[in-house]
């Protein structure tokens, strides 16, 4: 009995890697890039995946199907086992570990608040990020604070509108950003 797992890794520019293996293989990758798993054996197989994972498992048939993830999270990293489901001494395993930044906005954001709203952004990176706020909003400071992981403001003023950017320091292309705009009158 043979299990067969083919791992193809596609950056946004669509791209390929492929690598074949059949057991215990780490692999490291970036958030935001997408993933395909697919396996294969003589017998019905079946998947076991981590938890928290945005897997999506699409049936070729039986005997072959695959694992697609979009857009990797930090929650996809953990093992991906493929085993047939009658002998699951056979088995091919890849543990992933998916690193990049983590941010509590939608990248590309566009955000507006009232004049005097608070407001609170975040960003994580494994080893670390740097925060690039709006020039103008250097005026107002004294209401901004700038945290290694987070920006907060407890009264908004006009010269905190702008492009907000977080910018892992280990990878200066792995970044985020929003666009903050400030309100002077009511938000319909």
């Amino acid at each position: 009995m043979n299990v067969l797992l083919v791992f193809s890794m596609f950056a946004a520019s669509s791209w390929g890697l492929k690598f074949s293996f059949t057991n215990d293989t780490e692999l490291g990758i970036f958030r935001r890039q997408a993933v395909i798993l697919n396996c294969s054996s003589d017998e019905e197989i079946e998947w076991l995946i981590p938890d928290d994972s945005n897997a999506v498992i699409k049936h070729v048939s039986s005997n072959e199907s695959s694992i697609v993830i979009k857009q990797t999270t930090k929650c996809d990293s953990g093992d991906y086992i493929c085993r047939p489901k009658n002998n699951v001494k056979e088995f091919a395993r890849i543990r992933i570990h998916v690193s990049g930044l983590r941010y509590s906005f939608e990248n590309g954001t566009d955000i507006i608040i009232k004049l005097g709203q608070e407001f609170n952004f975040s960003c994580s990176s494994d080893g670390g990020v740097d925060w690039a706020i709006p020039f103008s909003s250097l005026a107002s400071i004294n209401n901004i604070s700038v945290f290694e992981e987070r920006v907060v403001s407890n009264k908004s003023v006009l010269s905190d509108s702008g492009d907000y950017v977080c910018r892992a320091k280990t990878n200066v292309n792995d970044f985020a950003r929003l666009h903050l705009s400030i309100a002077e009158f009511g938000i319909n």
